[in-house]
């Protein structure tokens, strides 16, 4: 077992999710659907019993000598980039035009790619975000 498992009779579910090599939201969907129990601690981040994640550790076939890995959720990854992207709103055609004018050939290259990398992305959410709201 790992020393927090060991040493301690409850962690809190970001703990968990190292432990388990995982994201703290599907160890809030295992709470939520029943799987662990929570036991006190705010609801997004509640405490569970060390025990039972280590037993729900070994029937997933996790070892948990293994270092604890920090996994960043879909949440932690998309809201940020579209935090930053809403800033864009900032920027004139005159800014982008000046800064493509100085911009060396191969800046402007590894800029064409990234602009169409995220056009697709943005073009998904919005049509994901379209097929939500319907």
């Amino acid at each position: 077992m790992t020393s927090a498992l060991s040493r301690f009779a409850f962690i809190d579910s970001v703990h968990a999710a190292e432990v388990l090599h995982t994201t703290q939201e599907q160890i809030l969907d295992r709470v939520k659907s029943g799987n662990l129990k929570a036991y006190g601690g705010k609801p997004a981040n509640p405490f569970l019993r060390s025990a039972d994640v280590a037993a729900l550790a070994a029937e997933l076939g996790v070892t948990t000598d293994e270092p604890p890995q920090r996994i960043k959720s879909a949440s932690a990854r998309v809201q940020p980039r579209l935090t930053s992207d809403s800033r864009w709103s900032g920027v004139s055609e005159a800014d982008i035009r000046e800064w493509a004018t100085r911009a060396d050939p191969p800046r402007r290259q590894a800029a064409r790619t990234a602009a169409g990398t995220a056009r697709e992305r943005l073009d998904m959410v919005l049509a994901i975000l379209d097929e939500l709201d319907r």
